[in-house]
């Protein structure tokens, strides 16, 4: 019987031991599961361009074109999909939405400390003149220009990327001219 209780005795410990040995601190707990905050600093993005193209003889879309670059010892890839949010920062009140069909043209792939280029595309309502000479843009379609990429900009500060993957923030800075940025618009 003495044998039997210090057994006992001995696997209760030996449970309790264990226990409090693998068990994690509720505090801890709590600290893990909240995510990292953005990194803002990693991929860093200048502006470098607006474009209007033509899709189609109703439809154009406005290019915003950005010099990207990897501030990190690791490869990354922008591209658009399930882990990426591209909202837009509003001026008016510094709110995030998702901008009305504004999208990252394609995958970029930037190297550990490299640069990249990437382009921000929206598609707008837009009818095309129909005498208008590759090239040659007059002054009445360069104002049409200038209020087409003006009604898509005039009230963003800038857009902003979440990739929630790698927990980057990317910032698309406004640095955008609408009284000159349109009158340089490329036809494609």
């Amino acid at each position: 019987m003495k044998y039997l209780f210090l057994t006992l005795a001995f696997l209760v410990a030996a449970a309790g031991v264990v226990f409090f040995v693998f068990r994690v601190p509720a505090k801890q707990e709590a600290v893990q599961s909240q995510p990292k905050e953005w990194n803002s600093g990693a991929i860093r993005s200048s502006f470098s361009g607006i474009q209007v193209r033509e899709i189609d003889p109703t439809h154009a879309e406005v290019v915003f074109s950005y010099d990207l670059e990897n501030t990190t010892g690791s490869d990354y890839r922008l591209a658009s999909g399930p882990n990426a949010a591209l909202v837009a920062q509003f001026k008016s009140d510094g709110s995030l939405r998702a901008p009305d069909a504004v999208r990252i043209d394609d995958s970029v792939f930037l190297p550990a400390r490299g640069h990249g280029q990437v382009a921000l595309k929206a598609s707008r309502p837009f009818n095309w003149p129909s005498q208008m000479v590759w090239g040659q843009v007059g002054p009445i379609t360069q104002d049409r220009f200038r209020s087409l990429v003006n009604n898509e900009v005039s009230n963003v500060q800038e857009f902003v990327l979440f990739d929630q993957a790698a927990r980057y923030k990317i910032e698309f800075p406004a640095d955008w001219q609408v009284s000159t940025a349109a009158s340089s618009a490329a036809l494609n």
